[in-house]
Parts: C-alpha cells; structure tokens; sequence
C-alpha cells in the first residue's frame, strides 16, 4: 500500500482532494478492522483526511505534520466520552499506515450547525446556543488526570501569540491597520492575563461545523458534537473565542446567553471581559482578522481595536 508522503503543509495541501490517493488507503484501513461494507463517502473539508465509511464508522487519517492534534483526539474523545451531555465519537480502533496515524470512530446523529443555521428560528438560535454554553460548563467542570500531554505552559504560549499577532493580522482594504495597534493593545492587557487561573480543559474549535443538531417535534436540538484535534488545557475564556465568532457572530443576545450558559455571573458580563476576549481573539491559533470580518461583517466598519471589541464581543 502506496501511502502519499508530505514534508510541508504546501505538499500536503496540494494532494488533499486527490480521491485516487485517499480513497485506496481507507479502504485498506477498512479491510484490516473488518469495518462492514457500505458507501465510503469523503467528509467535509477540515485539516486531516476523513472518510464516512459505511453506515457506522468514520475513519480519520492524520497528516504527520500535525501529530499532536492525534494526541489529542485519542485522548479527549475517550476523555470525554458519554460525559457532555450530547453524543460523541467513541474510538473503536486505531492504528498507523505509512507513517500517518488513524484513528476509527463510531458515526453520530445529527446535521452540522452551519447547514441549517439559517433555516432555524430565533428561539432554536438561543436553544442551541445555551446547549452550546452548557456543554462548556460541562467541560471546565472534569478532572484533567490523564490528559497530561495536552497541558500548555500558559505563559510562554500568550507570549509568543502576542509576538506575532501583528503579522498574523495583516489585512487591506480597510481604513485603519488593525496590526499597528495590536501590540501595544495586547501590552495594555497583560494584567488581565494573569497565570492566576484554573487550568480547564480547551476543545479550542467550537463552531457550526462540529456542532450537529436535530430537528424533534418542531424544534432544534444539539445532539452531538465532534472533533478533538485542536484540544489543549489552558484559560477558560479561550474557548469562548471560537463559538462566540463563529456561533453567536457579534449577536449580543446570543453571546450573553452563550456566556451566562457557560457559568459567568451577569455581574462578570462587563467591560474587563469584553477587552479580554478581544485580546483572546487577536492571540488565537486561528482566528486572522479577515476570518472576523467574514464572521461580524460590522466588524469591518471599526475604526480602532476598542470599537472592534465592542461589535464582536457586545456582552454589556
């Protein structure tokens, strides 16, 4: 089994669609566990390979260049596994094939937010997003033993996020550069960065992509959620950053529920958390400023970084 080869991520993105290098690959993985025949259909777009194979089972190939995000789906999904509230992937095998690691997952109900968004009402918005805060709570509340390996030195990390946000936030077109402010901004928050916190587990990526809801008696529901890759342990109000931009998108009614859902205080919905989470969202892994336009388009009207905290983040 001829098994592709990536030494950069420019190689890897370069055969990433190549069905005719995947597809023969996932199915050898499927002959050795057994897996029962059916459709193999490609899953959506993402960082590693995914296959819905069959009626059951996922197969999810991890490019090499990403080794830790196999970590942390290994341990996160048996970490958390019948313990959210909403189904989960239960690993069931795993293995290596060519130097890329695998791992085989049950399949779970539900669609992905972001298919049906637009078609929900505003209650089914404020119904999701409060499952959505809930399951954060539910999160920050477990014990870490054993996940050990996806610990962070806090520090260091905000550290080298706040050295290259500025480049990481080039964008044109815009009337004012948002990546001039950044650093002295960032340097005007340090206290509010403080070391003294309890670490919690980070899932990092909750969006309407690995949201999935469904549809009972009139109503939308979550009832499942997926992906671990991008986990790690750390400060709680990091993983607001991703649902808050992504889920909620500038929608003060939303956040609010979504925050008040995870566990804050109404008394915590103010202008020190506001200013937190915009500095949260500038020294994300993965969040660029063209990634929040495209998520609060007002966001582009802002002339300054506090006029932009007070459209993405408008919790008071």
């Amino acid at each position: 089994m001829q098994v592709p080869s990536v030494k950069t991520l420019e190689e890897y993105r370069g055969i990433y669609h190549r069905e005719d290098l995947w597809r023969p690959v996932v199915e050898e993985i499927r002959g050795r566990h057994m897996l029962p025949d059916g459709p193999c259909v490609r899953g959506g777009d993402g960082t590693h390979i995914v296959y819905l194979a069959g009626p059951s089972h996922v197969v999810k190939l991890f490019v090499p260049l990403f080794e830790q995000d196999f970590v942390a789906e290994r341990l996160v999904g048996k970490h958390l596994e019948g313990r959210l509230g909403v189904a989960t992937p239960a690993i069931v095998a795993e293995g290596e094939i060519g130097g890329w690691r695998y791992l085989i997952m049950t399949r779970v109900l539900g669609r992905p937010l972001e298919e049906v968004w637009s078609d929900m009402s505003e209650d089914d918005h404020q119904r999701i997003v409060a499952e959505v805060g809930q399951m954060i709570a539910l999160v920050r509340a477990l014990s870490l033993g054993g996940l050990e390996p996806l610990a962070v030195d806090w520090a260091a990390f905000l550290s080298a996020q706040a050295a290259t946000a500025a480049a990481r936030h080039q964008v044109s077109g815009l009337p004012w550069d948002p990546a001039q402010e950044i650093p002295a901004y960032l340097e005007s928050l340090a206290p509010l960065r403080s070391e003294d916190f309890q670490p919690v587990l980070l899932l990092s990526d909750i969006t309407r992509e690995h949201v999935l809801v469904s549809r009972s008696g009139g109503s939308w529901r979550m009832v499942s959620y997926v992906d671990f890759g991008d986990a790690m342990i750390g400060h709680p109000d990091y993983e607001l950053v991703a649902p808050g931009l992504d889920i909620a998108r500038g929608d003060r009614g939303l956040l609010r529920t979504l925050l008040l859902s995870a566990g804050y205080p109404e008394a915590a919905l103010d202008e020190t958390l506001r200013r937190r989470l915009t500095a949260y969202t500038l020294m994300h892994r993965y969040v660029r400023f063209e990634d929040v336009i495209a998520a609060v388009p007002k966001a582009g009207a802002a002339s300054n970084l506090d006029e932009l905290a007070s459209v993405i983040w408008p919790v008071c």
